[in-house]
């Protein structure tokens, strides 16, 4: 009996991760053989459909704001989550720096943030845009059924994000163990953070681990998680890893000189992209590499964190 409850759950893993890893391996199949001036117009087409996603999580979320205590609960969930993770993972990596070996010019000064900081904002006004969506009920029929099918969004984004990781060229000295670590360490210092936010909340353990392991990636967390536990739930990791973004950008903006490792650590599978440029004004070129690798590291585990810990729920 219990060989094939393993056997049953083992099944139900392999049958959420195989989509995702199809997804991703079709796209940087598919990368590599075409073009780039073919690529390059598809990859234009990551944001509109992260912004798609986003607004579908807000619209699947609606009920969850529809009152400011159920909303103000969701935020104070994430924060705790995100500054926890954040706290830890910064923690675990310190014995992994350097002595500062960062560059003499200024990381661009606070106006050089708000880049970054407006993609962030555009994600929270999209999510609050879809919960707003929601009161209405226009999609309350088969066509807007079909249009709002997160699955097939998150599908199209994994195809999407596989053609990009297609065009990375890694230099083997990239590989090196010193790199290797900084991601290894943020996996295992993020299920750390889920243990001690499962002990903290009494949220179940699961969840806790998975709510913990999005690395950062928004989007996919947030809908993964909606799908699973549900619209709150999807909330709140969309939430806590948007808010994870944003505290790796001011970690690597204030500290990134004298602790690079544990400020890419902290921007989790954002540092190959969002917080790249920071990385690389604020710590050191040398340090670009390491945050490539870390950064594409995360982006493919996330999902097969996440999934793996959900199937247990």
């Amino acid at each position: 009996m219990k060989s094939c409850s393993v056997s049953a759950q083992l099944s139900s893993i392999l049958a959420a991760i195989l989509p995702i890893l199809l997804s991703l391996l079709v796209g940087y199949l598919v990368g590599k053989r075409l073009p780039k001036p073919v690529v390059k117009p598809l990859l234009r087409c990551i944001t509109p459909v992260v912004w798609i996603i986003l607004f579908v999580i807000g619209l699947d979320s609606g009920a969850t704001f529809s009152s400011l205590a159920s909303g103000m609960e969701v935020l104070k969930q994430s924060a705790l989550y995100a500054f926890t993770i954040s706290a830890v993972v910064f923690a675990c990596l310190m014995p992994l720096n350097r002595p500062g070996t960062a560059q003499e010019d200024s990381p661009g000064g606070w106006l050089g943030l708000w880049h970054p900081v407006k993609e962030c904002l555009i994600a929270f006004g999209l999510v609050l845009l879809g919960a707003f969506a929601w009161r209405l009920q226009w999609h309350d029929n088969g066509i807007g059924a079909a249009l709002i099918n997160i699955s097939g969004w998150l599908y199209a984004l994994l195809f999407l994000i596989g053609l990009d990781l297609a065009q990375v060229v890694i230099s083997r000295s990239w590989l090196a163990p010193r790199v290797l670590k900084i991601p290894l360490v943020v996996m295992l210092a993020s299920m750390l953070a889920g243990v001690l936010l499962s002990w903290i909340t009494g949220e179940r353990l699961a969840v806790a681990l998975a709510l913990s392991t999005g690395f950062g990636w928004f989007s996919l967390s947030g809908a993964l998680a909606g799908q699973y536990l549900g619209e709150a739930y999807g909330s709140v990791a969309l939430l806590t890893d948007l808010m994870r973004e944003l505290i790796g950008l001011t970690v690597v903006f204030m500290l990134g000189r004298n602790f690079a490792n544990s400020s890419i650590g902290v921007c989790g599978a954002t540092a190959m992209d969002t917080t790249l440029p920071f990385v690389r004004q604020a710590c050191h070129y040398e340090y670009v590499p390491t945050a490539i690798i870390s950064g594409l590291i995360l982006t493919i585990a996330a999902p097969f964190f996440m999934l793996f810990f959900l199937s247990f729920v």
